[in-house]
This record gives structure tokens, C-alpha cells and sequence, in this order.
């Protein structure tokens, strides 16, 4: 027997924040503001000065950059869970995309994770580009250590979920943090269109082509290069700029 070691999730990065200081140094230089963003998508950073603008005016402890996707997509949503026993009791946070067709199914719609009248999920999907608010969120790290809750995510390989992808290990997520928030009223989304801040390169070429089969987003590295080029072809557009791409191929 072997043992395999796999790193904890993302979502250490609260504790590490707590643990060095780092958070708390931020807000005794008057820092504001603190955002994550996702490596692989080059064109997070997009969004930034907007969202920030956005958590200001709503004054959200913390916002989540949001884009359209399609049922099916393999990105987390953001839903509002109910607690049946105290419907006071909500949570605005991620599901993954592996839990949540269950999830709708159990709990919201028989078909789960259906399209709405324009061909999208009616769930915003997760970006993983996500705005702090330092001060509260400092105050909040003193109370619980930027502990964020484990949970199990097993990645099948095929679709029958007898195969793994990959070991399945305990980890825990960045964009988990409204777990330890007690109150409502202090997690927002905003939305964005997705050739404006999101085309992560996450797959390799085979996967990325099962994806287009399925009538998905690739998230493939050619994808992901063209859209970032073209990002500067759309803004020039909204501009008013006339763009013949027929000459320029």
C-alpha cells in the first residue's frame, strides 16, 4: 500500500492569512480591500476595479465575480441555501459542480440543473475571483482562525462514477468562507459577461476537446490564449472601433 500526499485546498490560505499576520497587517496600513484570484485566468484581473466598487457601494463583506453558465459546466454555482428548520437562517455561497445537479434535484427542481429562457443555468457560476473587505474580515479570522470546513470531492472518470480521475482526498475551498460569517445580509454577487473576466486554463487538450463534444466551454490553453487576445478587440468595439477581422486573418 501506498500512501499519497495531496495538498489541503485553497481554502488554507484563510488560516495562512491569520497565522502570519498578513490580514491584520493589511488593516493596521489602512488596506481596505483584498482579492483571490484564480492563476489560470489571466483575465481576472479585468474585473477588478469594478467589483471593488460594487462591494463598496453594498458594503459585502465579500462579492464574488459571476458569469452566465451552461447547465452542466464544470464550475461551482452560487445558490442561497435555506435552512427548512429556520428559513431566517440563508447562505450565499458555492456549490460544486460535481454536488450540485444532486443538490436541484433533491431540493429545487426533479430535472436539476436546468436551462432558463435564454439557454443558461439559473445559477450564476463561480469565477473563484473573490473581494474582502479587510477590517470585518480581520474580525472574523480572530474568531474562528480562517478554519474553513473539510469536505470530500471525488472526480470520477467516467460517467457511470465507478472509476476516480483522481485519489479523492479531504479538502476545503477559498470561496467556503461564508461558513464561518453568523449573519446575513454580508455576501453578494456580481454578475459579469464571461468574455469580460473569465477563460480559465484549466484542461489538457483531450479533456478540452470532450468538453466542446458536449456543447461546454473548453478551458483549454488555445481557448484561453484567444480570448484574452480578443478581450482587446471587444473593448475597442464597445468603443465604437471598426474591427475587420476578414483582413486580419
Amino acid at each position: 500500500m501506498k500512501v499519497i500526499t495531496k495538498p489541503h485546498g485553497h481554502g488554507d490560505i484563510h488560516n495562512l492569512l491569520y497565522d502570519s499576520g498578513v490580514a491584520k497587517k493589511w488593516r493596521d496600513m489602512g488596506k481596505e480591500w483584498m482579492i483571490f484570484i484564480q492563476d489560470t485566468n489571466a483575465l481576472a484581473l479585468k474585473a477588478v476595479p469594478s467589483i471593488i466598487g460594487v462591494s463598496k457601494k453594498n458594503n459585502w463583506q465579500m462579492n464574488t465575480v459571476c458569469v452566465p453558465r451552461v447547465p452542466g459546466e464544470q464550475m461551482g454555482a452560487i445558490c442561497k441555501l435555506v435552512n427548512e428548520k429556520d428559513p431566517s437562517n440563508e447562505l450565499v455561497i458555492n456549490v460544486e459542480y460535481n454536488q450540485l445537479d444532486s443538490l436541484l434535484r433533491a431540493k429545487w427542481n426533479k430535472d436539476g440543473d436546468i436551462k432558463n429562457d435564454i439557454g443558461y443555468s439559473h445559477f450564476p457560476g463561480n469565477t473563484n475571483t473573490l473581494v474582502f473587505k479587510i477590517p470585518e474580515y480581520c474580525d472574523n479570522l480572530d474568531k474562528t482562525g480562517g478554519v474553513i470546513p473539510e469536505f470530500v470531492n471525488p472526480k470520477y472518470a467516467n460517467a457511470e462514477k465507478t472509476v476516480f480521475k483522481s485519489p479523492t482526498r479531504l479538502e476545503c475551498m477559498m470561496q467556503d468562507y461564508p461558513k464561518l460569517l453568523k449573519s446575513t445580509g454580508e455576501v453578494g454577487f456580481t454578475m459579469y459577461e464571461t468574455w469580460f473576466c473569465f477563460s480559465p486554463a484549466k484542461n489538457n487538450i483531450k479533456d478540452a476537446a470532450g468538453l466542446i463534444a458536449k456543447g461546454v466551454p473548453s478551458y483549454g490553453a488555445a481557448e484561453a490564449e484567444w480570448n484574452f487576445y480578443n478581450w482587446s478587440n471587444k473593448m475597442l468595439e464597445l468603443a465604437g472601433v471598426e474591427i475587420d477581422y476578414a483582413k486580419n486573418k
